[in-house]
């Protein structure tokens, strides 16, 4: 067994480092992965261009597949994943996020900690398998290593050691704060959105009506932020009924509608918004009043 001492801003301790790790060619760019990360940003270290998460409801295995260039193909090449297992930056290792749990995988092996409040400490690992390298890397790891988390906030970090006590930083996915997954969302917990009418007042009958999602709600992923970052869907569609009946929707999603003239004023019309945004779906019902 090796041992590697590495020291990021003083939140990041020595790591346990065992095992081999076997090269595997980047994932097929025709599935593109649902947390994504700009190419070529990544300095001396590995470049991140992608993470998908998944996760077994049945038995609670969670997986990181990570998907980019140099992640983790020598000893002095190093791929972190830092989880906040209770989506709260105010708790854990706040220096780091809030995390709680962290890996550090570099191309002879890895390391697997957890932060006890002060310090970051060895955990088990009876249920983590590594594998992977150069242009894709999977972590799986067991929910009951990670304190039975139902939704957590993860990052992935590259860096390229120097030396025995020293590193450079690579890159950084996502460039500020973390992404978020809900284990029964199978992507972040959307909690709400914020959408924009046209026109604005709402309805009128008679007219063309169309609704456009400006803002998705996610849980905290940052202790500290210059300002709330405007988070807009993937994709999105509506489906939307006026007196129990179906109104036909065009433009984008679907969500531009046509008001009849007739009958309509003081009704209400109810839009479905059903938004989709890294791997994660969920459906808003939405109520306006026609004037």
């Amino acid at each position: 067994m090796s041992r590697i001492d590495l020291r990021r801003a003083g939140a990041l301790t020595a790591a346990a480092v065992s095992g081999a790790l076997m090269l595997i060619p980047a994932a097929s760019p025709a599935v593109e992965p649902p947390y994504k990360d700009a190419s070529g940003d990544n300095g001396p270290g590995g470049d991140v261009t992608g993470v998908t998460v998944d996760n077994d409801k049945a038995t609670g295995q969670v997986v990181f597949r990570i998907t980019g260039a140099n992640l983790s193909r020598s000893p002095d090449q190093m791929t972190t994943v830092d989880i906040d297992t209770d989506a709260n930056p105010l708790t854990g290792d706040i220096v780091s996020g809030g995390a709680d749990f962290w890996f550090g995988v570099a191309g002879d092996g890895y390391g697997f900690q957890r932060y006890d409040g002060r310090d970051w400490v060895d955990t088990p690992y009876a249920t983590v398998t590594i594998s992977g390298g150069g242009g894709g890397l999977t972590i799986s790891v067991n929910r009951s290593e990670l304190g039975n988390t139902d939704d957590f906030n993860f990052d992935v970090e590259t860096i390229q050691l120097v030396g025995q006590d020293d590193f450079n930083k690579g890159d950084s996915a996502p460039d500020v704060g973390m992404y978020n997954y809900s284990l029964d969302a199978h992507g972040p917990l959307i909690g709400s959105i914020e959408v924009r009418t046209t026109p604005s007042a709402g309805p009128k009958a008679g007219k063309a009506f169309s609704v456009v999602p400006t803002n998705l709600k996610l849980p905290p992923t940052q202790l500290l932020s210059t300002g709330a970052a405007t988070i807009v869907p993937d994709t999105y569609s509506c489906k939307a009924t006026l007196k129990g009946k179906r109104l036909a929707g065009s433009g984008t999603g679907g969500c531009t509608f046509r008001v009849p003239k007739k009958k309509t004023q003081g009704k209400k019309i109810l839009v479905v918004m059903t938004v989709a945004y890294q791997g994660a779906t969920k459906a808003f019902p939405l109520t306006f009043s026609v004037s």
